[in-house]
């Protein structure tokens, strides 16, 4: 079968040709200056799904190295004010060991060392309502509310209060701040059983309580007199500032003259117990001060890691959408190349063409 070819047909062919040069090099081109494999769903779709699905997790990462860089810093404050702290509630207490030893039976010496005691209670109230941002620290959940303060009880005693409530008296609501929670997803899978109820272990904790660095509630102290006998003090407070605020006001009351108290030998013996309390306190305070710069130390570990997973999902995105700078070079060379060649044919062509219909 012979095939006719005419100039029409032939022109056709060549343009849809020359078009798909043109078409090539135009895609090239767009490649070499967006830098991309592809600029649209359409032009790649397994490729786009799967840069997708990479942005979203490298997104989701990001969020977990922003709450982490939040929560260290935060942590790093509470730290800082808790070592503090420890130093300043240290330090008043050796200082009172000092003046007792020094001034014990004297009444200047037995009022300065009431002076000593509260001014640390107070030092020690000003440093656990520090902020960090806009949120108070150590208001457990509701960092809005200022976590400590000074009240008065029924007597007209001065008394420590954790939002509104005393420390010293256990009830529901005080005893509920100590179960508050405020988490956040630092990547450790956060996610919910089947009831709807977040998995504790998949997610941080953030919120710091108070109460659980410095005590609350009463109890008694057992101690055994010099006749032997084994005595009780009632209702001693385990809160460490409220036993500051306590035993600085009884050695307030001392006669400035003789230095006698009050209740003689029963404030003696309730002295003994706040002592006691005092050191308690302290060691709690310490171990919630170790216990924080642990997590504070998982939080930093735990950001390096998600910062060296950012790392690698940014390689995974570029290696996904980025073009390989030399294919495309060589891509680009050849598109040019062809479309040029295309050209070169249709001037051909197009000039024989005319001849002949000119003929």
């Amino acid at each position: 079968m012979v095939r006719r070819v005419t100039t029409n047909g032939m022109m056709m062919s060549y343009k849809a040709n020359l078009m798909s040069s043109y078409k090539m090099l135009g895609q090239i081109s767009e490649k070499m200056t967006t830098q991309r494999n592809f600029n649209s769903y359409a032009e790649s779709p397994a490729k786009a799904s799967q840069a997708f699905q990479l942005r979203r997790e490298r997104w989701n990462t990001e969020t977990q190295i922003t709450n982490s860089k939040y929560v260290t810093h935060k942590f790093q404050q509470a730290w800082n004010c808790m070592e503090n702290l420890y130093q300043d509630l240290g330090n008043s207490k050796v200082k009172y060991s000092d003046l007792l030893a020094q001034n014990g039976t004297q009444g200047s010496g037995r009022k300065a060392l009431g002076d000593v005691i509260l001014g640390a209670a107070d030092a020690a109230v000003q440093t656990l309502n520090s902020k960090f941002g806009e949120r108070f620290i150590f208001s457990g959940a509701d960092g809005d509310t200022v976590p400590f303060s000074w009240g008065e009880n029924a007597n007209g005693d001065r008394i420590l209060l954790y939002r509104g409530m005393p420390v010293d008296e256990v009830t529901p609501e005080l005893e509920a701040t100590l179960k508050e929670t405020t988490y956040v997803d630092l990547g450790m899978g956060m996610s919910e059983n089947n009831n709807g109820e977040l998995i504790s272990s998949s997610a941080f904790n953030t919120a710091i309580t108070g109460l659980d660095i410095l005590g609350y509630g009463k109890s008694d102290y057992t101690y055994t007199d010099k006749a032997g006998n084994q005595k009780v003090v009632k209702d001693v407070p385990n809160n460490l500032v409220s036993v500051f605020n306590e035993l600085g006001s009884i050695w307030a009351q001392a006669d400035p003259d003789s230095g006698a108290l009050p209740n003689g030998e029963e404030d003696m013996a309730r002295i003994e117990a706040l002592e006691h309390k005092l050191q308690e306190g302290l060691d709690q305070l310490h171990e919630r001060y170790v216990t924080l710069d642990t997590q504070a130390a998982f939080v930093k570990t735990n950001q390096t890691r998600l910062e060296g997973l950012d790392d690698t999902l940014n390689e995974q995105i570029v290696d996904m959408e980025d073009i390989d700078p030399a294919d495309a070079i060589t891509s680009l060379m050849w598109a040019q190349y062809s479309y040029n060649a295309a050209l070169r044919i249709g001037t051909n062509l197009l000039s024989q063409s005319l001849i002949d219909y000119m003929n």
